[in-house]
């Protein structure tokens, strides 16, 4: 069962730029080395720039997969069991469960559109302090 979004990024070929346009718009970036930042965005629990060649390696064991990893945006999802939701995934799974040098439990998938997304196990993150609701929220009918 996916809990919550737990996270949102940008994939590029040049953190530095990056970094530098989401300064521009007045964001607080904190640099976690020369492949990866986090933006500070209201509303967002986890924000981040994220280098293709770096989300390479983690995703298929090398930096030469870099033309493997879409730029633009990628999204993870916070669940109970990353074992028990790999299967859905069939051909759209690109990596199994594995575990991160950061603490998560993670599986790596490609989205219908190409995007590559994440399911994950963040036992130290995943508690919500506030839900976020829109105040006038409104059901979409079709």
């Amino acid at each position: 069962m996916i809990r919550h979004v737990c996270g949102v990024g940008e994939l590029v070929d040049d953190v530095d730029a990056a970094v530098a346009f989401y300064e521009r718009l007045g964001l607080t970036v904190e640099r976690a080395g020369p492949d990866y930042a986090v933006v500070q965005v209201p509303g967002v629990l986890h924000f981040s720039i994220w280098s293709r060649a770096h989300a390479a390696e983690s995703t298929f064991g090398s930096r030469d997969a870099v033309d493997r990893i879409a730029v633009g945006f990628h999204v993870a999802f916070e669940v109970d069991d990353v074992e028990g939701m790999a299967s859905d995934f069939g051909s759209a799974l690109l990596r199994g469960p594995q575990d991160e040098p950061w603490g998560q439990r993670t599986v790596r998938f490609r989205s219908p559109s190409g995007a590559l997304g994440e399911i994950a196990q963040t036992p130290w993150a995943r508690e919500l302090e506030t839900n976020v609701t829109p105040t006038s929220a409104e059901v979409a009918t079709s």
